[in-house]
């Protein structure tokens, strides 16, 4: 744990010209994590709003390039759902804070419990029911472009998510269960799918899990029926769902005036399409 008595020694040392002595103090600065306001605030000489925002911006753009340095570190990772959990913990716990207390293996692990406590019968039909019933996790409607609706973490302890959010949560702790949950990159509103017996059913994770078949999504969309389908049939790897997730945060950190927040998204998004171009050798990036 770090020392409160160290910090008056600390904020001095944060004024020293040396690149290398102010990275090593932010890396203290920062282990206090979300009681570093409460500890600055004790200090017999408190500071001013200047320097405060001084610290907090200093901190925040240490945070920014912790995650762009580790962020290529889940791209060889073995499994698919294993790379979607890791790739979506560093945003968590960049959006949360590092030293955040909640992670979010824990919260999908504790879930994951609840549920094989709460039911005898284990499909993903059921699971469904638990989370966006019984557990009511429901779409953010009053504050859809939030940015923290992309923090899973955020997501679960406040029931609150967009599409894409929503199904995550849904397909990582099916995958803790053996339960196979799908996703489906389907334009403008990110559905979940599962297949009991054979069948597909298509789930809307924003809307109380409701099931949904093929046909009543048709019915729904004027866009082509073969383009539609090519989109109900498709794989949606763990890049190509990180790929929406970060566009989706890129826009809800401008909507949010965070243009510094907004552009590391788009770096990361950036790091992730190289890898995938490197890997297939395509000549192109198709934004949607």
């Amino acid at each position: 744990m770090p020392d409160p008595k160290k910090l008056p020694y600390l904020l001095k040392l944060l004024e020293d010209e040396s690149q290398l002595v102010q990275e090593a103090v932010l890396k203290e600065l920062a282990a206090f994590g979300p009681s570093l306001e409460e500890e600055l605030a004790r200090l017999p000489e408190a500071m001013n709003a200047q320097k405060r925002q001084v610290l907090k911006t200093l901190l925040a753009d240490d945070e920014r390039k912790w995650l762009k340095q580790i962020w290529p570190s889940w791209f060889r990772l073995e499994g698919d759902r294993e790379k979607l959990e890791a790739a979506l913990t560093l945003l968590s716990e960049f959006q949360s804070g590092r030293h955040y207390p909640a992670k979010l293996k824990a919260l999908l692990d504790v879930l994951s419990e609840e549920y094989q406590a709460s039911t005898p019968q284990k499909d993903e039909a059921t699971l469904a029911d638990f989370l966006f019933k019984v557990k009511q996790l429901k779409g953010a409607e009053e504050d859809y472009y939030n940015p923290q609706n992309s923090n899973l973490i955020y997501v679960i302890e406040k029931k609150r998510g967009i599409p894409i959010s929503l199904a995550c949560v849904y397909i990582l702790v099916g995958h803790r269960l053996g339960l196979n949950v799908e996703g489906c990159n389907f334009p403008g509103h990110f559905l979940a799918r599962i297949r009991p017996e054979g069948h597909t059913i298509f789930v809307d994770c924003f809307n109380d899990g409701t099931f949904l078949e093929e046909k009543e999504i048709l019915a729904m969309n004027t866009d082509s029926f073969q383009s539609l389908k090519e989109i109900f049939d498709a794989d949606t790897d763990a890049e190509t769902m990180m790929n929406r997730v970060l566009r989706n945060l890129v826009g809800a950190y401008q909507q949010a005036g965070d243009a510094a927040n907004s552009y590391l998204m788009f770096e990361l998004l950036n790091i992730l399409e190289r890898d995938r171009l490197g890997q297939t050798d395509r000549d192109d990036i198709r934004f949607n």
